[in-house]
């Protein structure tokens, strides 16, 4: 039998099948599990990129956590958006698409690199020192 290739556009399209089977609970959850992921890995490379002007004084030490918070409000919309869907025209329900794959890859994403930085941490924090 010949192996049967299956295309990007086909995988997309069953994960957006499996997303449209979750309820909307379901959805919320995940959308709002993605956003906080995201938002771990923004608020550390954040934090990286300003601290040297936080302790220069030059920043309030509250700028990393604001832009933080300013970054996860905008995941969580896009999240919402992708995810859930707004109500605005009833007529047509909410489908998820490609927007809800792409966000849900990056929420896979983000947990594996939050793994792998955890790992590290262990690793250079506790076992080599």
């Amino acid at each position: 039998m010949a192996k049967k290739t299956v295309s990007s556009a086909d995988r997309i399209g069953q994960w957006a099948a499996w997303i449209n089977r979750q309820s909307r609970g379901r959805r919320v959850a995940l959308s709002l599990a993605i956003t906080v992921e995201l938002v771990i890995l923004v608020s550390v490379l954040v934090d990286r990129l300003l601290i040297d002007r936080v302790t220069a004084g030059d920043l309030s030490r509250a700028a990393p956590a604001w832009i933080a918070a300013g970054v996860g409000v905008v995941v969580y919309v896009l999240g919402w958006w992708a995810l859930v869907g707004f109500d605005w025209n009833p007529a047509q329900p909410w489908r998820a698409g490609t927007g809800a794959v792409l966000f849900t890859a990056a929420g896979a994403a983000a947990l594996i690199v939050l793994a792998v930085l955890a790992l590290y941490g262990l690793v250079f924090g506790y076992l080599l020192t």
